[in-house]
């Protein structure tokens, strides 16, 4: 019977300086190139985006603003924040019904405002559709924010406090009680 031969194991090849470094400068090349994109190429405002689907998100908040158009109660209409550049798209902050309450939802906790619902409600910066109840029914109106003063406010242990800057204003949340008061020039 033949003799088996026993194979010699090889040495093991020791690992050199470059093999060594490779892979942390993969990883730090990385790692800059995902800043760099970041910095130069920003994720778009919440405000901008349309969402996939209305309830898909996992934030989402109720929050009620009063509006009032030469001391009437106005409602918000239902379409508020579903249409973008003339196209359909529900937008972050937009109205469930008829109403006084809005309805913020996106993906991730996120920080909006009465400057943001504006920009939203007012995409062309020059008007609004509110529904008037006065009647029992549901009458649409446009309003030329430019034939009105507006004042901002929200409510807090102090009552009503006018807001002078939207942009810091209190967030929007499920508690947040908000007025909107447009008086005639």
């Amino acid at each position: 019977m033949p003799k088996r031969r026993i194979k010699e194991e090889k040495p093991r090849k020791k690992i050199g300086k470059k093999q060594i470094l490779i892979p942390p400068i993969i990883v730090g090349i990385a790692t800059l190139s995902g800043f760099l994109i970041m910095h130069f190429f920003p994720a778009p405002s919440p405000v901008q985006v349309c969402l996939k689907g209305h309830n898909k998100d996992t934030f989402n908040i109720h929050s009620t603003i009063d509006l009032q158009v030469d001391g009437d109660k106005k409602l918000f209409p239902d379409s508020l924040g579903k249409h973008k550049d003339g196209k359909e798209c529900l937008r972050v902050i937009h109205a469930d019904s008829i109403g006084d309450t809005v309805h913020v939802q996106f993906v991730r906790p996120v920080r909006l405002t009465l400057d943001d619902f504006m920009k939203i409600y007012s995409s062309d910066n020059g008007t609004i559709q509110v529904t008037d109840n006065s009647t029992g029914k549901y009458e649409y109106q446009n309003i030329s924010l430019a034939s009105y003063n507006i004042d901002y406010y929200y409510f807090s242990d102090n009552g009503f406090v006018k807001i002078s800057n939207l942009t810091s204003s209190p967030p929007l949340s499920d508690n947040f009680l908000g007025k909107i008061s447009l008086v005639s020039k």
